[in-house]
This record gives structure tokens, sequence and C-alpha cells, in this order.
């Protein structure tokens, strides 16, 4: 009983694993069509946040189902919530994923502008957090899930100026406000993007530690 026990747990893993894989695809082709405003490829992109939808559901009910039948320890509950609150976080960039791309599929978004180039650089910057985190997790990095809490900072900065930038180019007429709400959107997807990628590094230090961290813990002020 024990050793099928271990056994779900491995399978467990590996299947958060994948998921986590999944999206980080989606989020690189996202920039991708971003970039080259393919309008097909973000349709085909926002249409398959069904199959990380379903995903996560299976990954939810594998937890539920080790929980009910198992009685895990302490330790191996632990993780199991972790699990549950990390998928939960993917859906949710899968989500923003496919909404960047049910906006770049409208085609509103033309030029290669100072706002449009920031933007790239933001979603970027997200992803590089996101593979940080997602790589972390399965090893239980502490030190790598400090760097991604700690960089969030420069994420939220270069988010506020975009969002200034694509005002101040709004009021001048640079382009149209439908092309500047657009981007605004996309930018405010980044930037949450990032602050699950925040949430996950969270649930790394309680699945190894036993504790839900303080911003003091990350921060070194503990």
């Amino acid at each position: 009983m024990r050793f099928g026990y271990r056994n779900q747990l491995d399978s467990l893993k590996v299947q958060v694993s994948n998921m986590g894989e999944d999206i980080s695809r989606i989020l690189s082709k996202t920039i991708e069509v971003f970039i080259s405003a393919n309008i097909k490829k973000a349709v085909e992109i926002s249409e398959s946040d069904v199959d990380i939808d379903k995903s996560g559901r299976s990954i939810e009910d594998s937890c539920l189902r080790i929980v009910s039948l198992q009685n895990p320890y302490a330790s191996d509950l632990r993780a199991i919530t972790g699990y549950l609150k990390i998928v939960s976080d993917l859906e949710r960039i899968g989500d923003h994923c496919s909404d960047i791309c049910e906006i770049i599929s409208m085609g509103n978004l033309k030029g290669q502008f100072g706002c449009y180039k920031k933007t790239v650089s933001i979603l970027k910057e997200v992803s590089i957090s996101f593979d940080k985190v997602r790589q972390a997790c399965f090893k239980l990095d502490i030190d790598t899930a400090k760097e991604v809490y700690l960089s969030d900072d420069k994420i939220d900065n270069n988010f506020s100026e975009i969002i200034l930038n694509i005002s101040d180019d709004i009021s001048n007429k640079v382009f149209s406000v439908y092309m500047g709400s657009d981007l605004m959107f996309i930018a405010k997807y980044a930037e949450r993007i990032g602050d699950h990628c925040v949430n996950i590094s969270k649930w790394i230090v309680y699945m190894s530690l036993g504790f839900f961290p303080t911003p003091e813990f990350f921060r070194g002020k503990n």
C-alpha cells in the first residue's frame, strides 16, 4: 500500500512538472505571436487554454484522491497542498496568455514604436521569472525562489513606466486609444503573470520549510 502511495506522489510531481512545461511553451509562443502579430497563431494559443484547464482538473483530482485514500504524512500533505496552490497559479498564467492572444487576434496592434518594444521586454522578463520558478519548484530551490520574488519589484516598476508611456503616447496621438488600451491590458496581464510567479515562490518555501513566508523572509530581514 505504501509503495503505491509513493508512486502516486511521484506521479503527481510529474503531472505538475508537465503542466509547468506546457505553460512555459505557451508563454514563449505568446511572446512570439505578439512580436509577429500572427493572428492565426494567436487564435490557436487562445483556444489551447481548454487543455491547460483539463490538466489542472486532472491534477486536482489526483491530489484529492491521495488525501482521501492514503492518509498522507504531514510533510507529504504539505507538498500536496503546495501542488494544489501552484496548479491554480499555473492555470491563471495560462488564462493570461490566452487573454493576451485574444487581444492580438483582434488585429489592432501594429508598428514597432517604443511602448510596443517595452511591452515585449516585460513579457520576456516574466517568461524568465516563470522558467526560474518552475525549475525551482521541483528542486525546492529556496535561493532561486527568493531571486524570483525579489525580481518582481523590477517587473512592477517597468509596468508602471509602460502605463505612463502609453498614456503619454495616446495623448500625443502616437497611436489610437484602441491600440493603447490593448497594450495596457497586455502589460497588465504580463505583470499579473509575474505576481503568480511570486505566489509559486512562496509555496516553494512552504513545501520545503513548513511555513508561509513573509516579505521579510525574502528580503532577509528576519
